[in-house]
């Protein structure tokens, strides 16, 4: 009978030997033993090492010690095309793989092939590693370094350079001796691997096709590849999986994610239209009304007023940038002038003859203003008065108008901006106005307000930001807040009550410092510069610390002149 035609009874004194000694592997010093084995496949031969078996007594208890010690401790040499194959032993049911062809597709380094049925045992680990590494973790090792010289990658730097916590040393020893117990070719696997890599390079290389202008895909020509390996090569760049599976963080985290991708594509999608519309339609305030189904519910009136103050404007006036500017300029300069002339010539009325003499004047003029940017914010609020207020309460660089830098100063549409501004100038106006009178005041605010106002419209002309419009009162509260806080820059101020005495308080200096470095922040914010006018800040704040230089200089000045003649009455004594 031939070796290709033995049934189940040739294998049945093999099973016998090999129970007989496992059943005395207590009183055996013997490591891990090769028993005979059993191929699962059922499309090659069976060895024909299982021939000899057939004559031997079933009991095997004549067998003699020396060929019991061979058979345990010696692998049987296999035909050739078993060793094209990984073997399961019978009783510890694992698959010890040997050759390159068999490795499985779930292989990966960091998990390494089985390199024995059984994993060493505590004594054995001892005597082979020492005392410096754990049964686990030297099976561990053990089944790392097996794996890399079936599957090849023994010598790849890539691969070698994972030690995944163990030393170079401990590494050597495994390596020892699994050389010393388990015979592979390791130059074999290493080619055919080398043949495996080289096949999906050729594979990377095709040339560009007009079906395929990008090229082929790398993750798609490999995942499609049934018969690569080349996949385990990449383990690094793999994502490892966690023992304990997905947790819910990990799932949470997943959504989250694709929520945030979602969002950002639909909000730069949304920026590319807006970014095309202003490019092609109306800069500014006066924007053609593109979508009138939106109206239809209102009345006729309310139509017709909405209608008023949308401009029919299909692009921003053929104008310089000088022409644009000069209007504006001239008006601001004849505004400062005029302010110049109120401060030179104001005297201060007396208590008696002013309105409401029980109001303390800097609470009187602050309080007029806040109540004047008030009611223009309610008036925004009436379509009536869109048409009016679009064009002078609203600074628009593309169509400008000279008026409007005056009065955006007390143009808001939207309460939080209002109540930030008039609450800063509730607390400072006062204070500022205690300090230098009501002329110098109005004249600071109203100054600051006009040339913030005007650097800002000049720098969008430069810039051809056409499709920018702003209001507000910022300019002229940061020219406030630059003036008083440079004239006690050196003071201590307390803000409600904090910090609590015997501490001075917060310098000046430093909240000019604060204000400063947050519009800094603004500018390196692409979402607050879209809504902030960071311009008008810096150049309010410059105007508001020059004008409080002047003031101290000017009060100095005063000082040393009402001392003059008292010096001269004291030398003619």
């Amino acid at each position: 009978m031939s070796c290709c035609t033995l049934g189940v009874n040739a294998f049945r004194p093999s099973v016998q030997v090999a129970t007989h000694h496992l059943s005395r592997l207590s009183s055996r010093p013997v490591s891990t033993p090769i028993l005979p084995v059993r191929f699962l496949s059922s499309n090659l031969k069976q060895p024909c090492h299982s021939q000899p078996f057939r004559n031997r007594r079933r009991s095997g208890r004549n067998t003699t010690a020396a060929s019991s010690q061979a058979l345990l401790l010696k692998p049987t040499p296999w035909p050739t095309a078993a060793r094209r194959l990984g073997i399961r032993t019978i009783f510890g049911g694992r698959i010890v793989y040997k050759h390159y062809i068999d490795v499985p597709p779930s292989y990966a380094d960091e998990n390494g092939l089985d390199f024995s049925s059984q994993d060493l045992t505590a004594e054995q680990v001892f005597a082979i590693f020492g005392p410096d590494i754990d049964v686990y973790n030297a099976n561990k090792l053990l089944k790392i370094i097996h794996g890399r010289r079936v599957a090849g990658t023994l010598e790849d730097p890539v691969v070698t350079g994972r030690s995944y916590g163990f030393t170079v040393e401990q590494r050597k020893t495994a390596l020892t001796y699994l050389r010393n117990q388990y015979q592979i070719d390791e130059i074999a696997n290493a080619g055919l691997r080398a043949e495996d890599e080289l096949a999906a390079l050729d594979a990377l290389e095709e040339e560009t096709t007009p079906e395929n202008p990008e090229g082929p895909n790398v993750n798609k020509t490999l995942e499609e590849s049934k018969d690569s390996r080349f996949q385990m090569y990449k383990g690094a760049a793999q994502k490892k999986k966690s023992v304990y599976g997905e947790s819910v963080m990990d799932q949470i985290r997943a959504e989250n994610e694709a929520k945030w991708a979602a969002e950002k594509k639909r909000q730069e999608e949304e920026d590319a239209k807006k970014a095309e519309e202003e490019k092609n339609g109306v800069a500014g305030p006066l924007t053609p009304l593109t979508h009138p189904e939106k109206f239809a519910k209102l009345s006729p009136t309310v139509q017709k007023w909405i209608m008023s103050a949308t401009s029919n404007l299909k692009e921003p006036p053929k104008l310089s940038a000088w022409q644009r500017l000069w209007p504006s300029a001239t008006f601001v300069l004849v505004l400062l002038g005029g302010l110049g002339t109120y401060v030179y010539f104001y005297r201060p009325t007396k208590r008696s003859e002013r309105w409401f003499p029980e109001i303390p004047p800097a609470a009187e003029t602050v309080g007029a203003i806040i109540l004047l940017n008030a009611l223009v914010y309610l008036a925004w609020k009436s379509p009536v008065l869109w048409a009016p207020f679009n064009k002078y309460l609203l600074i628009a660089p593309a169509v400008p108008k000279p008026f409007a830098l005056l009065g955006a100063m007390f143009s808001h549409q939207a309460f939080s901006h209002l109540a930030v501004n008039m609450g800063i100038l509730g607390i400072v106006g006062t204070l500022l106005h205690d300090d230098i009178g009501r002329a110098k005041f109005l004249a600071l605010y109203l100054g600051s307000g006009l040339i913030a106002a005007l650097t800002s419209m000049t720098e969008a002309v430069i810039c051809q930001r056409w499709h920018i419009t702003t209001l507000g009162a910022s300019g002229a509260v940061y020219g406030a807040i630059g003036a008083y806080f440079w004239m006690h820059r050196l003071d201590g101020h307390r803000i409600f009550g904090f910090p609590p005495p015997p501490n001075e308080g917060i310098k000046g200096i430093v909240f000019l410092a604060f204000v400063t470095a947050t519009n800094i922040s603004f500018l390196l914010s692409k979402a607050a510069r879209k809504r902030i006018d960071v311009t008008s800040h810096f150049a309010g704040l410059a105007v508001g610390v020059a004008a409080g230089e002047w003031f101290l200089r000017k009060k100095e000045m005063d000082k040393k002149a009402r001392m003059q003649p008292m010096a001269v009455r004291v030398s003619k004594v």
